[in-house]
């Protein structure tokens, strides 16, 4: 069987002359040290055990992506290893994947320490015990260390992002995928039924690139800067501008396959508008779990819309070779306009 690197094919690395991303308040804002900005102390990770899987993860704060046009935007994300990248070092976008085995115990482990930014690491549709789901707010922020511990029970396609003042810092690029394998691993999506050849990623996701220079606490003690209007002017897939001509020149994003092979498609709606997706008929695409549940029927997908932080494991099985592209449509969540496109393809020979 051929598999896929999901290390490169989710995380690019985006480049280390970006500018920063520093604290400090707005108007109304404040930093660390403002009268507004003041949560709880993370504790000690209750009922900790030790874990079958371990990750480490730090922060950076001045990566630099640059677009179709030349122009370049700064990201946001989560080092590997657990250094608090501070404005040191850049890193992945999308950050770097985790990937666990249906009924592990997981400790994620989150450093901040040195750094004048607050963070959370919350497990998108894992569902843990309330003091490792890392809802910054509702419980803490980490300013130092903290262990997250959870088990995943499900498999399928899932995420982490930081959930400080959400709104911006997934906007950032402070996201990364999680997958959860069957007990089989990589090949099979579903115990017994459902296996395949090689996997893609379809982590699809709009840029305001207006939103890229507020500061990490921009908006969190009121002040109304800009953060319920979003005009994106960049749509991207996995990390790569997919609304201009570069991401046709590259190596496909989606992959390469075979008639008679099976490619799995996680597809992961990781911008805040709708989205309107278009598969062609020939690559058979069939949807077999949704948000992290397997469905009672698998669906085919060939024409259908999706919704922040939804997700579909689909298997595409073609019968006819041919290069096929796949388009998305970024949709206003008011006036259901047409904001951009992105488009990646997937060739198939025989």
């Amino acid at each position: 069987m051929m598999f896929s690197n999901i290390e490169e094919k989710f995380a690019v690395k985006s480049g280390r002359n970006g500018g920063g991303g520093g604290g400090g308040g707005m108007d109304g804002g404040g930093g660390m040290g403002g009268s507004c900005y003041v949560y709880p102390d993370s504790p000690t990770t209750p009922d900790i055990v030790t874990p079958d899987v371990t990750y480490n993860r730090g922060i950076y704060m001045n990566g630099s992506m640059t677009m179709d046009d030349g122009n370049s935007v700064t990201i946001w994300g989560f080092t590997d290893g657990g250094g608090g990248g501070g404005m040191d070092g850049g890193g992945a976008f999308p950050s770097p994947a985790m990937r666990v085995t249906q009924g592990q115990i997981v400790h994620t482990n989150l450093n901040v320490q040195g750094m004048m930014w607050n963070h959370t690491i919350h497990h998108h549709g894992i569902e843990p015990a309330d003091h490792s789901d890392g809802v910054g707010h509702i419980t803490w922020d980490v300013d130092g260390q903290y262990t997250y511990q959870w088990r995943p029970m499900h498999p399928g396609t899932y995420f982490y992002h930081c959930h400080t003042n959400t709104v911006l810092h997934a906007e950032m690029g402070m996201y990364g995928a999680l997958i959860v394998d069957p007990p089989e691993g990589p090949g099979t999506l579903i115990s017994g039924k459902v296996t395949y050849d090689s996997e893609a990623f379809w982590v699809v996701d709009e840029i305001d690139s207006s939103w890229h220079t507020l500061p990490w606490d921009a908006g969190s003690c009121g002040a109304d800067v800009g953060l319920n209007v979003l005009n994106p002017d960049y749509f991207i897939i996995t990390g790569v501008d997919a609304s201009g001509s570069s991401a046709m020149n590259l190596p496909p994003i989606s992959g390469q396959m075979r008639v008679g092979e099976k490619l799995l498609a996680r597809y992961v709606c990781a911008g805040y508008h709708p989205q309107h997706i278009r598969i062609p008929a020939e690559l058979n695409a069939t949807a077999y779990i949704s948000d992290g549940r397997i469905l009672p029927t698998p669906i085919a997908m060939t024409d259908f819309r999706a919704h922040s932080a939804e997700r579909y494991d689909m298997i595409l099985a073609p019968t006819t070779p041919g290069d096929y592209v796949i388009e998305f449509d970024i949709i206003d969540w008011i006036t259901g306009e047409v904001h951009g496109t992105a488009r990646t393809n997937v060739v198939v020979s025989a």
